[in-house]
């Protein structure tokens, strides 16, 4: 095995080759269940709605949000410009012309944009499978 995480159980049970089979795997079993329940009590201690790489990615796009102007048509249709490049959004179907949104059911940074001008939290705008519960 070659990979990363058979290269650090090798550097970690490197003091317990010298056991004997059976109380190797012990070793091997105890050390495991106590990684699991390790990160089990970090995914349950976090006080965010999605998980991390989710949550982090909302980061990404809020900030790429801060910059875009934001024109509404409707109570759910924005017109949001970035630059140069128009997108519309319509948030009561989750859609943007950008594709992201509807593809990866996260906001995308346009949507993002959207929900600032309308002063709206988007956790009611990703699927419930990027939840924390979902994920556990």
């Amino acid at each position: 095995m070659t990979s990363n995480t058979a290269e650090s159980l090798n550097a970690v049970t490197k003091d317990a080759r010298e056991l004997t089979v059976v109380e190797l795997l012990e070793y091997i079993r105890t050390l495991l269940e106590c990684w699991t329940n390790e990160k089990l009590l970090n995914a349950k201690g976090t006080f965010i709605y999605l998980g991390k790489k989710y949550n982090k990615e909302l980061e990404d796009n809020r900030t790429l949000s801060q910059k875009m102007r934001v024109r509404a048509s409707t109570d759910y249709i924005h017109n949001v410009i970035d630059g140069v490049k128009r997108f519309i959004i319509c948030l009561q179907n989750k859609i943007c012309s950008c594709g992201q949104f509807q593809l990866d059911e996260l906001p995308c940074a346009y949507a993002l944009a959207a929900l600032r001008h309308m002063n709206e939290s988007y956790e009611n705008y990703y699927s419930p499978y990027y939840k924390r519960e979902s994920l556990l």
